[in-house]
This record gives C-alpha cells, sequence and structure tokens, in this order.
C-alpha cells in the first residue's frame, strides 16, 4: 500500500496475520507506517499523544463511548493517556506520529518486558 521506500524503514511485528508495520524512532517520537490486509481490531489503550493522517481505506475510532469512521484523507489527534479501541478496516493504511521517541521499544525489568517509555513511566509510579 505504501511507496518501496517504506520498505526499507523497519518492521514491528505484532503477530496479527494481515497487518503491516514499519516503524521509526526519531529523536523526539515514532512514526508508524501501518497497513491492513483485512479487519484488525486492537483493543481499548492509552499512551502519548498521535496523530494520524489515513492514507486509505477507514478505520471505527472509538473513545469515551462515541465511535467516529475516518476515511481515506482524514487525520485524527489522540491526547495523550486517552484510552481508545481502534479497528482498522481491510485495505487500510495510515501514517502517524506519536510523541514519545520510544514508543512501542521493549525493556525488560523484573522479568517482565515492558513495552514502551509511556509503560515505564506507569510501572514505576
Amino acid at each position: 500500500m505504501f511507496a518501496d521506500i517504506i520498505k526499507k524503514v523497519p518492521t514491528r511485528n505484532y503477530g496479527i496475520d494481515g497487518l503491516e508495520v514499519h516503524v521509526d524512532h526519531t529523536s523526539t517520537g515514532t512514526v508508524y507506517f501501518v497497513s491492513a490486509e483485512k479487519e484488525v481490531v486492537f483493543p481499548e489503550h492509552a499512551h502519548a499523544a498521535q496523530w494520524t493522517i489515513v492514507v486509505s481505506g477507514s478505520c471505527t475510532f472509538t473513545a469515551n463511548g462515541e465511535s467516529k469512521v475516518y476515511s481515506a484523507g482524514e487525520t485524527y489527534f489522540i491526547p495523550a493517556g486517552l484510552r481508545h479501541q481502534i479497528t482498522l478496516h481491510a485495505g487500510y493504511s495510515e501514517v502517524d506520529y506519536v510523541d514519545d521517541p520510544h514508543d512501542g521499544e521493549e525493556y525488560i525489568m523484573e522479568n517482565k518486558v515492558i513495552v514502551g517509555l509511556q509503560t515505564i513511566v506507569t510501572e514505576l509510579a
């Protein structure tokens, strides 16, 4: 779904069939190139602030009991800490910027795998 140049960006395996995610970390945040061949449902979660542009297809975003469908060409913003659920519909792709340079990186602490800096801060509190 993305130009071949994006294939140079490292992939992250979420273990979900039909989901392809390329991730690059910058000094200020994390950039994601996400595509879904079939419907993918992410359970409710929260993280650092995120800005997304929908490249193709559509997704259903749910937060605070309200759902909204976003389609190609639309953007949306998720404030830091907002618990939300998202369903990517077949043929969907997006580009995200997450305001955390370590978003999704794994750390091992006390025999637990901790994902992302936001989670580490939560675990230590």
